[in-house]
């Protein structure tokens, strides 16, 4: 069993804990190092109380199972030092573009890492906000076999679905839409 002064000594450790709002009401809280270390709760604090509660057992039934408990990622030492294989054409190419830019190769490689991470962050944000316009300003159309099914989504309002049959579409604005057979697109106005 697992000693109450050892599972306090964990406890004390720089654990990341993350905290989400969940769109359906409620917080998740999670430890990063620790898988499947996860609770949640009505308000920031519940969950942040039940995460550390989770984050007891989960670090005593470790121990009693004789597993290794990782380390905080805080307290972990990075070198900065990687050793990195690539293909001889890409290192050939990369020490070519150094050259180019008056760099030296780690320089260029730091660089290009450093640009690459810093693109995917840009990326996701983008992504994410593009997905909120869209979702907030568009009709969702959903197909089935005979019949088509529309929901319209006006921003503040509650999505309402309408079933109408494959040859009609019903919207206050009818003249921005083309309805052939089973397929109906949006006309793009003043084309």
């Amino acid at each position: 069993m697992a000693e109450p002064a050892q599972v306090a000594e964990y406890l004390s450790a720089p654990y990341s804990r993350v905290l989400v709002p969940d769109p359906s009401g409620g917080y998740f809280a999670e430890v990063l190092e620790l898988p499947g270390c996860f609770s949640e709760g009505d308000t920031p604090e519940e969950a942040i109380k039940n995460v550390e509660e989770a984050m007891e057992g989960w670090i005593a039934a470790a121990l009693d199972a004789g597993q290794a408990i990782p380390s905080p990622a805080a307290s972990r030492g990075y070198s900065g030092h990687v050793a990195l294989r690539m293909p001889k054409s890409l290192h050939r190419e990369a020490v070519r573009r150094a050259e180019l830019e008056g760099v030296s190769l780690n320089q260029y490689l730091v660089t290009a890492i450093e640009a690459h991470v810093a693109g995917q962050d840009m990326a996701d944000e983008i992504a994410a906000r593009v997905a909120a316009g869209l979702q907030a300003r568009f009709t969702q159309i959903i197909f089935t076999q005979a019949d088509l099914k529309v929901a319209f989504n006006v921003p503040g309002l509650p999505m309402e679905a309408v079933k109408l049959p494959a040859e009609e579409l019903v919207e206050p604005n009818v003249a921005n839409y083309a309805v052939t057979g089973p397929i109906a697109r949006r006309e793009r106005q003043n084309a």
